[in-house]
């Protein structure tokens, strides 16, 4: 049987690095950018995680994401 655990992965982003790196979605505040770039940033640390729901808080500077990421787990 296989389970799948949950971690938040909470992540700090300067604004134009997001921004720059969700360029494409016509709508960079819309969940499937804020889960395209938490799964860009799994990729980049070589990490097997699924990206599930992403929050977002911003301020003038920096993007704080809040992603849930599930871990497949044999039991």
């Amino acid at each position: 049987m296989i389970t799948l655990q949950v971690y938040h992965h909470r992540l700090k982003v300067p604004l134009k690095e997001y921004l720059d790196t969700v360029q494409e979605f016509t709508d960079p505040w819309d969940e499937r950018a804020y889960q395209y770039f938490a799964n860009k940033h799994l990729e980049q640390e070589n990490d097997p995680g699924i990206v599930g729901m992403v929050r977002q808080e911003r301020d003038d500077d920096y993007v704080y994401l809040d992603a849930a990421v599930r871990y497949p787990v044999a039991e």
